[in-house]
């Protein structure tokens, strides 16, 4: 059955914010299309990629037939299990039987850098003269994480992500029940939330006469251990330009002259021991949070806005009068700030030597984010994912499956990838405010993810424990928060002045360009 959706063709309804511009990688931003391999004989390229499903779906087969068309370009792919993805890319660079472009997970990845240094990975610079759709829709922050080999040459195609510092997601069925009304910009102070999240553990939101609801929900992070909540609230904003001290850069986390940190975590353990924190939290993971919020035991956790649809959808099936708000915290200055995830790097695409045309490699890549490809690549191929009827698109519902189309590439602030765009301007209305929002409120922390060489050794890595056990040990109530601050004195005086030094000059170079 088909949707129909009131935007014009010709109008569009893609919101592609512009990105920071103004260095050598990234010139003026035009945003044509330089179709520069059309014309020319025919190319051929193999891409090996990690999708949830090893077969592309009937509209992935239709999108990759009007690219190859449009740049005069065979396009295979080779796409193992994902199960199985890192040991079968492994395998490929260790026989050397690797196709003409990979994708892997992080500029970090061991098997990555360990194929820049032996040669098995191109440098792209050269080829990206005329790519200016990659360069326009691509982070500052993505190409400096990509400079991986100490030359300054850049190694990947960013697989390019939004970053966003999200909000909370709130039962809204629960606060209609104890009247607690948000106002319409669906911004509240710290004190706020804690007082809902107070109200959601004491006053029985589900009605059930029961004590067994709790106010917020979270979970161990990879290293089994517990975070402090609420920091961007309290400033916490990873690597910034020091006010002071040794260091020009410094994070609140491994900074002996600031008490950010343990404020944060003297505030969850005292959420904690309220009671106003999920007790499980130390033992469950982010799916199990997420389940528990949706059953009725917590009435908040931290999420994307963009996922409100899957969320009621599920949340509805175990309840009906399951409802959803949505909020963001102000910090204690009264700001909308919040750390931005990652570098704007969803994984990347690396151009291998096996690659008998790399400058084709880039200018397919270069054609998916221009305005006609990405306009394909959002709303899928006519007569397929849609059709037009009297100068308006018609979509299909539910919409089709896309394992490869929508995970090959992203534009730089283009929220509104996450929306669909058979989505009623209802909903639109409702949900891009907030995603909008997440997306400008963003602080950049500068370490670009970067793991300082003396991270990654086995004594650092042995000690590193110590901070995972102490901070859970704070929150769950046993031990002080004191006993932070002399963890961190026995890291500084191991491995701390080797760390800092290292880190700083790594954000030194870029930040002095």
């Amino acid at each position: 059955m088909f949707k129909k959706i009131l935007a014009g063709v010709g109008a569009g309804v893609l919101l592609a914010g512009a990105v920071a511009c103004g260095s050598k990688d990234k010139p003026e931003e035009t945003g044509q299309q330089k179709p520069s391999a059309t014309g020319t004989a025919k190319a051929s390229i193999k891409i090996m990629g990690n999708f949830a499903s090893s077969n592309l779906s009937e509209t992935d087969k239709l999108l990759f037939q009007s690219i190859e068309k449009a740049t005069n370009t065979e396009i295979k792919f080779d796409i193992p299990p994902s199960t199985g993805y890192n040991e079968r890319l492994q395998l490929s660079l260790t026989t050397g039987d690797y196709p003409d472009v990979v994708f892997f997970p992080s500029p970090s990845d061991a098997s990555f850098l360990k194929a820049v240094k032996d040669g098995v990975i191109l440098p792209i610079d050269s080829y990206l003269k005329s790519a200016d759709n990659v360069k326009k829709y691509s982070y500052d922050i993505s190409w400096d994480a990509l400079r991986v080999n100490n030359d300054g040459k850049i190694y990947g195609i960013p697989r390019t992500t939004v970053i966003r510092s999200d909000g909370y997601w709130l039962r809204k069925d629960w606060l209609d029940k104890l009247n607690i009304k948000l106002p319409d910009n669906n911004e509240i102070t710290l004190d706020q939330m804690i007082e809902i999240m107070r109200k959601f553990s004491k006053e029985d939101p589900d009605g059930n006469g029961k004590h067994d609801t709790y106010g917020y929900g979270t979970a161990a992070g990879g290293d089994k251990s517990l975070k402090p909540i609420f920091q961007n609230e309290l400033g916490l904003y990873g690597w910034q330009e020091a006010s002071g001290g040794e260091y020009k850069y410094m994070n609140p986390q491994y900074d002996l002259n600031s008490n950010k940190y343990t404020k944060a975590l003297e505030l969850t353990a005292k959420l904690f021991k309220e009671g106003l924190i999920d007790p499980d939290s130390p033992s469950i993971d982010a799916t199990k949070t997420l389940e528990r919020f949706q059953s009725g035991k917590t009435g908040v956790i931290e999420g994307f806005a963009g996922h409100y649809e899957t969320f009621l959808n599920a949340g509805k099936k175990i309840n009906p009068k399951f409802e959803l708000a949505y909020v963001f915290v102000k910090n204690e200055q009264g700001e909308m700030k919040g750390l931005g995830l990652g570098t704007g790097l969803w994984g990347f695409w690396a151009v291998t030597r096996n690659a008998k045309d790399p400058q084709r490699v880039i200018d397919v890549f270069d054609y998916m984010l221009s305005d006609k490809g990405w306009d394909s690549i959002y709303t899928g191929v006519e007569g397929h994912d849609y059709k037009v009827e009297n100068n308006k698109r018609t979509y299909v519902e539910p919409p089709l499956e896309t394992f490869v189309r929508k995970n090959m590439v992203r534009r730089a602030n283009d929220y509104m990838f996450f929306i669909n765009p058979s989505m009623s301007e209802e909903l639109k209305q409702k949900l891009v405010p907030n995603i909008e929002k997440a997306v400008k409120r963003i602080v950049i922390s500068k370490d670009r993810d970067f793991t300082p060489p003396i991270a990654k050794t086995p004594p650092y890595l042995d000690f590193n424990k110590k901070f995972s056990e102490v901070t859970t040990k704070i929150i769950i109530g046993d031990a002080d928060p004191s006993e932070y601050k002399k963890v961190l004195q026995d890291w500084h005086t191991k491995f701390g002045k080797t760390y800092l030094k290292e880190m700083n000059d790594y954000i030194g170079q870029f930040e002095s360009k």
